[in-house]
């Protein structure tokens, strides 16, 4: 592994991490029907994305997965609808050999993680209303989540993102729910990050001890106010030309937007050298 955000974490050195599913789907597999299940094709576009990008983490994003396959889900209610998705065996197979072949083409150069959608927003997802879900679905979808986690033990994995966005579910039930995710990083020395839609999330969830909280919607100049490690900067304002203030030591963290020109997105990515 190549502990880059660990050297951030204890040293203080600037940290560039971007999330580029959408953007690695559409500039470099043209939105092939197949990205999400031939996994050398999705493991390479990544790669070949993030040539262009040089981010110093690859995220595997379930979240982006399980949504093109939640058909999986269409016949199940509750935390059957997780089971059914999780008990596809193509599904699996493609999970397996993709985060395979990321964790072992690109460990040695950048820091490869794990990136989960939370139970409420894998649920609501999936089909579920947010008034059906309660403390009990949620604690049921983190221990199903954790069991799938377990199988990438064995990888070199840098960390484990948990996504959480403004849903309405009850933010300290599934924290709570939550710790069995917490507890399993800590257990295989992952680091453990929150993404968090909005900085008001960060309140509800202040009881689930994170090492970073990743909030892609927060300018550069908000970084230093936060409580705690922090990555930020590289939102919207950025994509479309803003100027960064001083980035030094900083965790630079955003979305690379699919829609924007690439020429832009080189040039924008340029700016940061």
């Amino acid at each position: 592994m190549a502990g880059l955000i660990k050297n951030h974490l204890e040293g203080g050195t600037m940290l560039r991490w971007l999330a580029f599913e959408d953007y690695a789907r559409t500039v470099f597999a043209n939105n092939h029907p197949a990205w999400h299940s031939e996994p050398m094709r999705y493991a390479a576009g990544l790669a070949d994305a993030n040539k262009v990008l040089g981010s110093q983490v690859v995220s595997f994003d379930f979240g982006a997965v399980f949504a093109t396959h939640a058909n999986l889900a269409a016949d199940s209610e509750g935390v059957d609808r997780i089971t059914a998705l999780l008990d596809d065996a193509a599904l699996k197979a493609f999970c397996a050999d993709a985060i395979g072949a990321m964790a072992h083409q690109l460990s040695a150069k950048v820091d490869v993680v794990l990136q989960l959608p939370s139970p409420s927003a894998l649920l609501i997802t999936l089909g579920e209303d947010a008034d059906n879900i309660d403390f009990d679905m949620l604690d049921d979808a983190a221990t199903a989540l954790a069991e799938l986690l377990r199988g990438f033990a064995e990888l070199p994995i840098s960390g484990l993102v948990l996504a959480f966005t403004e849903n309405g579910v009850d933010l300290g039930d599934e924290g709570e729910a939550c710790e069995v995710l917490q507890g399993l990083a800590g257990h295989y020395d992952w680091l453990f990050a929150l993404r968090l839609e909005s900085a008001e999330l960060a309140a509800g969830l202040e009881d689930l001890d994170a090492d970073i909280r990743l909030l892609p919607a927060l300018n550069v100049a908000e970084l230093g106010e936060q409580d705690g490690p922090t990555g930020g900067g590289l939102n919207s304002d950025f994509w479309n030309g803003g100027a960064l203030s001083s980035a030094d030591s900083v965790l630079l963290y955003g979305d690379v937007p699919a829609d924007l020109d690439p020429k832009v997105i080189v040039e924008r990515v340029a700016s940061l050298n």
